[in-house]
């Protein structure tokens, strides 16, 4: 499979793992993911992307909204975590095979690093970098795709 899609896959995994993620695609292509949650203002997406540090147009980037996040969390996550709106935030980018799965987090409150390294791992993602935030404290729910 490619890169690409299986951080798209793993990411559906969290979600489904931990009312998180859970991708679809492949890591062969080495390419980077962003997931931004659909609530955010043009201003705050801007904010998220210097944040991960890179540029809309050297990533995936794959619009999460509320109904997904209920889909696949909402047998597992709170009306609180839930909420109404998608702020969260996520990027993967695939490093060596082997290296190891980092992950960090920022302004996130329930989702915790070793939910998405697990859920990384049990996708068979082996070398990652793995960053989920927000521009304000928020669940983490938002990262499914």
């Amino acid at each position: 499979m490619k890169i690409k899609n299986k951080i798209v896959s793993v990411l559906m995994a969290t979600c489904l793992v931990f009312s998180s993620f859970g991708f679809s695609r492949s890591f062969a292509d080495s390419s980077k993911v962003v997931t931004i949650g659909v609530n955010n203002t043009a201003e705050q997406r801007q904010t998220i992307l210097n944040y991960f540090g890179v540029k809309e147009n050297e990533v995936e980037i794959v619009t999460v909204n509320n109904q997904e996040e209920r889909a696949y969390l909402g047998k597992v996550a709170t009306e609180e975590q839930l909420g109404r709106k998608t702020y969260s935030c996520a990027y993967v980018e695939p490093t060596t095979e082997g290296s190891g799965i980092n992950v960090k987090t920022a302004n996130i409150t329930w989702v915790t690093s070793s939910m998405v390294a697990t859920t990384l791992s049990t996708a068979g993602l082996t070398g990652a970098n793995c960053v989920i935030a927000a521009v304000f404290p928020v669940s983490g729910t938002g990262i499914c795709i």
